[in-house]
């Protein structure tokens, strides 16, 4: 969080564009809420946080979207912190988003010009409630969004403008400088976020505000994207899995785990759920299964969870109550690590099976390019770690996979 903090404090005009990656729920969206926090605590920044998967159907987000987006979401919060526009202006970016997404703006524009809080049904000013209809039409309307990126795919300059306008316009009203983080870009599909970094990186870059990006680990591997990126950004930040063993004693038959990263997440669960729920040898295995993954903890304790209320519920309709308290143990566990293990091996062919060992013998893949290694990355087949050195290791419950299937010789292992 204080590098980014630097970044975002120190960045210039000319280079204060940002990238954060990192593995798919590796913790991003919670650091960058909690940055979120503490820029806004220092009165410096009109800060625009949000899910551009929350905003468009991933399938169809594209750069024009994104900075469509970009524009509604600027817009939006100005009124909701009632930021005092010029009237003229003002009128003049409602107008544009009317024409755009085919919305009738006349109420808006009335509004704006007799400066009064008209209000709509239930409470909601006519603005505000003008915005939700275009973002829901952003978000669900296929033909909208098409149109839109018909119209701006080859002038992207105009909607660039347009940012830049109301990004003058809020500055010289909050003397705050705009700062747009754009969330869960990297759960999109690898092929989206290629196309968006390979071939419309410079639209993505082009509006004056600093503007940061969360874009997906397996992209980053790829060369020839990379440098695109790195040719336009000083530095890319990424965020760590947290490692239970170093790369040194990760293969020793007698490794103990880094007990304060174990630590770490034991807390996260407890803020969770009630000690007594949980057998604890059981949790220690879950925060180990998790990989470090704040996402895999979240899900197998989760899944845990719903096996439990099933078996507490099957005792009620049987009328069991004389039965002993349902908890989360090793029996659990066992069967939700089962049902995983069969979700992760039904799209995995042999060949698979091959790169993953391979993987798990070298700490490497044999190509770190091939589309299926990208994949197997995005999907948390394989995970990446950081200390001296860049590392790669199977999904604790991958590896049990391989295990079982005879593919890791387990007395090796």
């Amino acid at each position: 969080m204080d590098e980014l903090e630097q970044a975002i404090e120190d960045c210039a005009s000319r280079d204060n564009k940002l990238v954060f990656t990192g593995h798919r729920g590796c913790g991003k969206s919670t650091l960058l809420a909690e940055l979120g926090f503490r820029l806004r605590g220092t009165n410096r920044y009109f800060m625009v946080m949000f899910s551009i998967a929350d905003t468009i159907e991933r399938s169809a987000v594209d750069h024009v979207n994104i900075l469509f987006s970009m524009a509604l979401q600027l817009l939006e919060a100005a009124e909701q912190r009632s930021i005092k526009l010029k009237p003229g202006t003002k009128k003049e970016f409602y107008r544009w988003l009317g024409k755009h997404t085919q919305t009738e703006s006349k109420a808006v524009e009335a509004e704006i010009e007799t400066n009064v809080e008209g209000t709509v049904k239930g409470g909601i000013p006519v603005i505000l409630e003008f915005l939700a209809k275009i973002k829901s039409k952003l978000k669900i309307n296929s033909v909208i969004r098409q149109e839109i990126s018909i119209e701006f795919a080859r002038r992207t300059s105009d909607l660039v403008a347009q940012i830049n306008h109301l990004q003058a316009s809020i500055e010289l009203a909050t003397n705050q400088q705009v700062l747009v983080i754009i969330d869960d870009l990297d759960k999109l599909d690898l092929s989206v976020t290629e196309t968006l970094f390979s071939k419309n990186i410079q639209s993505l870059l082009d509006p004056n505000c600093r503007i940061l990006y969360t874009v997906p680990i397996a992209t980053l591997r790829e060369v020839s994207l990379k440098t695109s990126i790195t040719t336009y950004v000083n530095k890319i930040h990424t965020m760590r899995v947290a490692k239970f063993f170093s790369k040194a004693i990760v293969r020793k038959p007698n490794r103990t785990p880094d007990e304060s990263c174990v630590q770490v997440f034991a807390q996260i669960l407890d803020r969770r759920l009630p000690s007594g729920l949980m057998e604890p040898e059981v949790k220690r295995q879950i925060i180990l299964l998790s990989g470090g993954v704040l996402r895999e903890l979240i899900r197998i304790s989760d899944r845990c969870c719903d096996k439990a209320m099933q078996n507490i519920r099957g005792q009620m309709r049987r009328q069991q109550l004389d039965q002993p308290e349902v908890i989360v143990d090793r029996q659990i566990l066992q069967a939700v690590v089962e049902e995983l293990q069969i979700e992760y091996a039904e799209v995995l062919g042999q060949v698979d099976f091959e790169a993953l060992k391979l993987i798990y013998e070298q700490f490497k893949p044999q190509d770190t390019e091939s589309q299926r290694f990208l994949d197997l990355l995005h999907g948390l087949y394989v995970l990446e770690y950081r200390n001296a050195l860049l590392w790669y290791d199977l999904n604790p419950i991958v590896y049990d996979l391989l295990v079982q299937e005879g593919v890791i010789d387990v007395a090796i292992a």
